[in-house]
């Protein structure tokens, strides 16, 4: 099987069914052009959701302390900036 073959399976079905021809086919981005994509909403989502210094210090302090005060069901804020809670 090969893309014609299926083009024209496609198109003796849609005969058969009745249904209109599709339009214009649009053209899918290629792998690359869906790389730059998604690396620029990354790029702006990163942007927008800077840490402040004191709150990556405060984080640091407590992921690196032993002991430090963990305790199970508090909600801490991770390095990157979002809330996990402490479950064991």
């Amino acid at each position: 099987m090969n893309r014609t073959d299926i083009e024209e399976g496609a198109a003796w079905a849609r005969r058969l069914l009745r249904k209109p021809e599709p339009a214009a086919a649009e053209r899918k981005l290629t792998q690359a052009e869906r790389m730059a994509a998604w690396s620029a909403r990354n790029r702006e989502a990163e942007a927008k959701a800077t840490q402040t210094r004191a709150a990556a210090e405060q984080t640091r302090r407590d992921l690196h302390m032993p002991g430090s005060s963990f305790t199970v069901g508090t909600e801490r804020y991770a390095a990157d900036g979002s809330r996990w809670k402490r479950v064991a």
